[in-house]
This record gives structure tokens, sequence and C-alpha cells, in this order.
């Protein structure tokens, strides 16, 4: 307890030194005294807490659902790509529902970092590249990589992959997403993840509500593991949950899907902004996606 100076330590421990008048009123003393104690235990709880902070409830799985919609799809496929090769994997489709529409050069594999091996693939994103009009009258530019487009509803989908954003990388107070799940054909993400002014965070969407999640933060420069799980559905079954770096981050349940659009479910990676001026570069690494997660531990 070095970090409370000697004065704090002598009022929250001293030990009290009651004079009793008599043995008559020895017991009522002996009592006063034990609820003195009393109260400077609790005292020593209220200012340990202020000075070092309480800590936080332990994130759980989300609950088991015990009637789940049994989906009459088949499971998700397995999808892996490490990198290693002399192109990107034939499953990948360019970003915009596939359309080719990505800059030139903005995707490319580079020897600069690798999670595992030698390679992983460099996505730069430059100011107008593939603008499009987002929110609120604002201007949205992209480089990223869509897995395809899946009927998923009602089932589980597990995806993993490792980032690493440069030292270098711009700081700014500016709408960033690495990371999004799509249902085709509804303009925003089921879940997002996002980096902003420093702030590494996740959103979940589903049926006009909204809810927010602080992830850990983490050092520029070096290698971030992320593991998704979901759960399409339109009702209370669907679900969320995400690891960084092995530890359950966060957990949803609830809708993770819209009546009325496409069977088609999707993840992307990337960079998706606000238009700004200055370039970015990020880099992913040993993407996998599969129906469990002993599907994808296997690759």
């Amino acid at each position: 307890m070095n970090w409370l100076d000697t004065e704090t330590k002598s009022i929250l421990w001293k030990e009290p030194e009651p004079k009793l008048a008599s043995p008559v009123h020895r017991p009522v003393a002996e009592r006063l005294v034990s609820l003195l104690r009393c109260a400077r235990s609790c005292l020593a709880l209220i200012l340990l807490c202020a000075l070092v902070g309480c800590s936080e409830k332990p994130i759980t799985s989300a609950p088991a659902q015990t009637n789940p919609t049994v989906s009459t799809n088949p499971p998700a496929p397995i999808l892996f790509d490490d990198f290693e090769s002399s192109k990107l994997a034939e499953f990948w489709l360019p970003a915009d529902y596939g359309s080719g529409r990505y800059a030139p050069g903005a995707i490319k594999l580079s020897t600069n970092y690798a999670r595992t091996g030698k390679q992983s693939v460099e996505v730069t994103v430059h100011e107008g590249d593939i603008e499009q009009a987002g929110d609120d009258d604002t201007k949205v530019e992209r480089a990223d990589l869509d897995s395809g487009h899946f009927p998923l509803l009602d089932q589980e989908t597990w995806y993993a992959f490792s980032f690493l954003i440069p030292r270098d990388f711009p700081v700014v107070d500016t709408r960033l997403v690495i990371g999004s799940c799509k249902q085709t054909d509804v303009s925003r993400p089921i879940m997002a993840q996002r980096y902003r002014n420093g702030k590494h965070t996740l959103t979940v969407e589903s049926h006009g509500k909204k809810e927010d999640y602080k992830l850990p933060g983490f050092k520029q420069g070096e290698w971030v593991d992320m593991l998704y799980r979901l759960r399409y559905s339109t009702g209370k079954d669907g679900l969320v949950e995400v690891w960084m770096n092995g530890k359950l981050v966060a957990a949803y349940s609830g809708p993770t899907a819209e009546e009325g659009f496409r069977n088609a479910f999707y993840h992307k990676i990337g960079l998706y902004r606000d238009r700004m001026k200055p370039p970015m570069t990020i880099y992913f690494d040993n993407y996998i996606m599969g129906p469990s997660r002993t599907s994808i531990s296997r690759q």
C-alpha cells in the first residue's frame, strides 16, 4: 500500500484507544469501538476504489437460446487466406458487392509486416478513392475486401483475422471502419469494428437500435488478433461475440438481421472512412471464416 500517504494510513487503520469510565460502561464503549472500526473499514474500501478503480464486471458470453430457429440453409463455407501466395485467394471480392470498384493498387500483398510467414495484405486508401455519398451529407471513401455473400440466416458463423496499424498511421477524429459484417442491400453494418481518434470501439445495430462497446486499446505497429462469432437472425436468438488477443471483449444477444431483405451476409476488412486528405494504410493476415470455432481452428 505504498501509494497511500502516512496521514491517510493513520486515518484508515489507526486503532482506537478508548478510555472506559467504569466497568458498567465497558459493554457500551466496546460496541462503539466495534462500530467505529466497521465505519473505518468501509471508508477504506471507498478510498481504495477512488484511488485504484473498482474492478469492472467481467464480460460473459451471450446466454444460450433454448429454442433457436433451425436453419434450412447450408452451413457457412470454410475460407482461408494466409496471404503467402502470389495473389489473393479466389474467394475475395473487391468492395461494393464485388463490383470491382476499388482504386488500382489499393490492395496488394506485402512483405512489410507478417503475423506469420513472410507476407500480409496491405490496404491503402487515398482521398477520393471510390467516393460515395455518406450519411448527413458526408462523402465516404474506401479500400476493402469482401469475403463473399452467403445465405447465413439462422446460421452461426465465425471469422478470425489479424490486423496491424502502422506507427505512422494518422490518428484523427474521423469515422473509420476496419471490419464489418453486413446484410446485402442493408445500408448500415450489423456489426462494425471502428478506430477513431485513437479509440477502438464496436457497434452492433439492428431493428433501429444501436449498441456501442468500448474495446481494449492497442499499440500501433503491433499485431492484434480478432475473433468474431455471429448468429444472423431476425429474432432474439441472434448474437455477436468478439474476442481480442484471446479475451472476450464484447457480447450482444438480440436481432442481427433485418426482415424483408435478402438472405445474404458478408464480412469486409479494410478501410472505410469519411473523406479526408491524409492516406491511410493497414495490414491484415491469416483470414479465416467457418461455421464453428473448431472449423476455423483447424486451418
